[in-house]
């Protein structure tokens, strides 16, 4: 064997334990203890810790050596064989219930012996690895659901299918309780679950397609941590204006992509109003609307869950560009050679920490022939990588675009992908990723 083996002998002939311990030890075993007894064995095996257990399951005493057996599993995980000579088919019977690995028939043949030992410490290590690996999984897909369930405490009002989804996850946390023999089968419904939410969240945000239709030289680089994303594009047509934005919300996977959901759902509401808003002002609404859904402006509500959103407002007939942001940076690339950044609010959307604070500058940008503007999340610059396993930062992006502000957006795009994806290289991305390019 690989390892050397500790065995215990439970035995009360003497000539068989002699038998055992030489032909054992001379095939590199090593014999850690001897009891003649089942009293014995319970009081001093446990301090030996022993791979494997070779009991006579009819030991002479008090207790026999299935009754001593279970006394030892009660605290005792180990390879268990038997030995037996005459032993009834009652005795065999009940000691099945032990969970042995094998049984011998006396007199022991030796190869047989070894033969036994090796297969059957092999299995219960093979079987013990199993159980210790389901276990993780358990445990891991419990804490998955104990997240979703949490989450959904923040959004029971927010829509109807947000309250089947609650019903849904109290389901399977009801069934994940009952057995952990069904973990397989749950995590299935788990990642189902999860998929219908990244079909939900596909259908709700604009398509590349639908975009380009209005303004065609648009791009992006759209890449999940997950499977469903925290950061989300918005596009909203209104008469002239076309607004547009990067919504990068608090967390990602399920909790960010619901944030996702009750931002574009705030800002469907904003934009359909009559009014005419300007980006500072469907800023403000949102953040008002966040704080309001959430129950943020509750004395006892601590949370801060909120949103980083970069937004534009262009004017198809006057070719100007209006742009506020809380967080987020515009970068415009001119005369294919001039970066010129603006910046944005230092406040986040959502959230009652900054209550009063929460205000977002408006940028206007008379736009030129073949101006191409940039916005972002910040899991691009954020990302580590790299040899020194460093963030990307913002200046590295700006490079790039510098570099490269000749080429077409697509081009830049690609060329932005390629260069995360090896500065980012075995490392595990971050933060979810979404980059939109115009070219106006």
């Amino acid at each position: 064997m690989s390892e050397k083996c500790k065995v215990v002998i439970i035995e009360d002939e003497a000539i068989m334990v002699l038998d055992l311990k030489n032909i054992l030890e001379h095939e590199n075993f090593d014999v850690v203890g001897v009891f003649s007894s089942g009293e014995e064995a319970v009081v001093g095996v446990k301090e030996l810790n022993p791979d494997v257990l070779l009991v006579d399951i009819m030991l002479s005493g008090d207790i026999t050596g299935i009754d001593t057996v279970e006394k030892l599993r009660e605290d005792l995980d180990v390879c268990l064989i038997y030995l037996s000579s005459n032993s009834n088919e009652s005795s065999k019977e009940q000691a099945k219930g032990t969970y042995p690995s094998a049984f011998m028939q006396k007199p022991i043949d030796k190869n047989l012996l070894i033969n036994t030992i090796v297969f059957s410490f092999n299995k219960y290590k093979e079987d013990k690895r199993n159980r210790e690996k389901l276990q993780k999984r358990y445990k891991r897909s419990r804490m998955q659901i104990e997240e979703l369930n949490e989450t959904t405490k923040h959004l029971a009002t927010a829509t109807l299918r947000e309250r089947d989804l609650k019903k849904e996850l109290q389901k399977t946390l009801d069934e994940l309780e009952e057995s952990k023999r069904i973990i397989e089968k749950q995590n299935k419904s788990i990642l189902d679950s999860i998929n219908y939410a990244k079909r939900i969240q596909k259908a709700i945000i604009p398509q590349l397609e639908d975009i380009r239709k209005d303004i065609p030289i648009t791009d992006w680089m759209y890449k999940s941590k997950d499977v469903v994303s925290g950061d989300f594009p918005y596009y909203f047509k209104k008469g002239d204006l076309i607004y547009y934005a990067v919504v990068d919300c608090t967390g990602h996977g399920v909790p960010g992509a619901m944030m996702s959901l009750i931002g574009h759902l705030i800002l469907n509401d904003v934009l359909n109003d009559k009014e005419i808003y300007s980006p500072s002002e469907v800023l403000l609404k949102l953040h008002e609307g966040v704080v309001k859904t959430l129950k943020q402006d509750h004395p006892e509500n601590k949370a801060a869950d909120g949103m980083d959103v970069a937004i534009c407002c262009y004017n198809t007939k006057t070719n100007e560009l209006e742009y506020s942001a809380a967080h987020r940076p515009l970068y415009l690339v001119r005369n294919g050679e001039e970066i010129i950044q603006y910046k944005g609010g230092k406040y986040p959307v959502g959230g009652n920490q900054y209550a009063g604070k929460n205000e977002f500058p408006n940028h206007k940008i008379n736009l030129l022939p073949d101006d191409t503007i940039y916005i972002f999340s910040d899991g691009y610059p954020d990302q580590f990588g790299g040899a020194e396993n460093l963030k990307f930062g913002p200046k590295r992006l700006r490079r790039l675009l510098e570099e490269h502000a000749d080429k077409t957006v697509t081009e830049n795009i690609e060329i932005l992908s390629t260069s995360f994806n090896k500065w980012m290289g075995n490392k595990k991305q971050i933060d979810d990723v979404l980059l939109i390019g115009m070219k106006f």
